[in-house]
């Protein structure tokens, strides 16, 4: 009724982008260096869904994976530890035949970026034999 006083429940509103927005697109990862994607923009948006696509060679590396969020006021970027986030990790046996995956989180900040480290176990050095590598697709989705 017009004027009541009484809230109204209103359903949930979905808006999302037009398309995922890959932030790794078949990336080589055969070092210990850190890469680093584009930050993106996520202020108006409450929650995010990530899509890791890797795969692998031969063993026996690690890869991790960590989302960070920009902390506006003082420029810091900060790594996102909640619930499975705070430990993304695979082993290359794990990713042989290919893994597809999807996580959902909270957004925490303004920008978010991810940041995929590749870990050589074996510990030779900062780069990987040349047959040991891992190719990573990573997207990213944002609703409220």
């Amino acid at each position: 009724m017009k004027g009541d006083q009484r809230p109204v429940l209103q359903e949930e509103v979905i808006y999302r982008p037009q398309d995922l927005m890959l932030l790794f697109d078949k990336l080589k990862i055969d070092s210990i260096v850190p890469q680093i994607s584009a930050d993106v923009a996520c202020a108006p948006f409450r929650k995010f869904g990530l899509y890791v696509a890797l795969d692998s060679t031969s063993t026996p590396d690690v890869i991790h994976i960590e989302v960070e969020f920009l902390d506006p006021w003082t420029g810091q970027w900060y790594t996102h530890k909640q619930g499975v986030f705070a430990a993304l990790y695979w082993e290359d046996a794990d990713t042989a035949s290919g893994i597809y995956e999807c996580f959902t989180g909270d957004v925490l900040g303004r920008a978010m970026r991810v940041k995929i480290t590749g870990v050589d176990v074996a510990a030779s050095g900062n780069t990987f034999s040349a047959t040991k590598y891992f190719t990573a697709s990573i997207g990213v989705d944002f609703w409220n």
